[in-house]
């Protein structure tokens, strides 16, 4: 009797078979994952080019001092800031005033 021998499936010699991934899918994964980072790094660069990030750093002693209190999120910090809006500094007003609704 001949036994017919599957040169793809890995020979079982007593040992475990160990799962190799193809060169395909391990190029697929890494151009994925390349991918994902150029992704990452583009939206951070332009989340810092935004202007919340300048608007965010002129204007927070006069959140800490004025809306302390305020939760962030849901535009409450934006409304306290535009309800004290003479008591803001000079930089803050400037970056406020920039923000559409004003």
């Amino acid at each position: 009797m001949v036994q017919r021998v599957n040169s793809r499936m890995p020979r079982n010699d007593g040992k475990r078979f160990v799962f190799r991934p193809s060169d395909t899918f391990m190029r697929a994964l890494l151009a994925a994952a390349c991918l994902i980072g150029i992704l990452v790094v583009t939206l951070s660069v332009a989340m810092a080019q935004d202007g919340r990030g300048q608007a965010r750093q002129a204007c927070e002693a006069d959140y800490r001092k004025l809306c302390a209190g305020t939760i962030p999120g849901g535009g409450r910090v934006r409304k306290c800031l535009n309800e004290n809006f003479s008591a803001l500094s000079d930089p803050c007003k400037k970056a406020v005033s920039t923000w559409p609704g004003r």
